[in-house]
């Protein structure tokens, strides 16, 4: 039973060294919306060794400043909200992004405004990220590679309160990114060159002649 267990440890202990994990990133700057940046992460080379896992997280960001005002008589309270939502494509085939979807929001929170006055409230930032799971099929390719991601954004605002009569406009910017982690079994190491007979015959012969020559001496 000692036997068994000894050799199980010793394979457990060989998979968990042959484990890696590798990943690939890239990020945007922030733009004035509506945007529509791309960049690139890496396809995970095969001949390293067997995939066994991807998560591919999709990242946004935001900032916008809001203008807001009222036209009613007398003060009134209200708030204004800014959002952007960001839509993502990819260049991989077979790659579904058609549900990555990330909604980016930014308030002014509930404020109190005299008649006819215009307040900025900013800047105001938001960020956010979905991670997906995708197969691992379709990212193992021998002699690697990249593929495109993409993202689009729709940006508008919304106001309550104020008696319905507020105004408020918003500037904004949005930027997108993404992150790809691979997790995989590495490829052993190739086993070292044995020597040819002929090869260990000459070292042999030199070890012999080296003999030789000490006795001599």
């Amino acid at each position: 039973m000692k036997k068994h267990l000894l050799a199980l440890a010793l394979i457990a202990a060989t998979g968990a060294a042959n484990a890696a994990v590798m990943s690939y990133n890239f990020s945007n700057v922030e733009q004035t919306t509506e945007i529509n940046q791309t960049g690139a992460l890496g396809l995970f080379d095969s001949t390293l060794g067997t995939l066994t896992g991807v998560s591919l997280i999709l990242n946004g960001s935001m900032t916008t400043t809001i203008d807001l005002s009222h036209t009613s008589s007398g003060s009134a309270s209200g708030r204004a909200t800014g959002q952007v939502t960001l839509d993502f494509f990819t260049t991989l085939a077979g790659l579904d992004l058609s549900g990555a979807t990330i909604d980016l929001t930014a308030s002014t929170g509930n404020q109190t405004l005299a008649p006819n006055t215009v307040v900025s409230f900013g800047p105001l930032t938001d960020s956010d990220s979905v991670t997906l799971s995708p197969l691992t099929s379709l990212f193992s390719v021998a002699g690697g590679g990249t593929f495109g991601i993409s993202c689009e954004s729709l940006s508008g605002i919304t106001a309550l309160g104020f008696s319905g009569n507020a105004n408020a406009v918003q500037a904004s910017s949005a930027a997108c990114g993404a992150e790809i982690t691979y997790t995989y079994d590495a490829a052993p190491p190739p086993p070292a060159p044995v020597p040819e007979p002929t090869s260990m015959a000459l070292i042999g012969l030199g070890a012999l002649g080296l003999a030789a020559i000490r006795r001599r001496k």
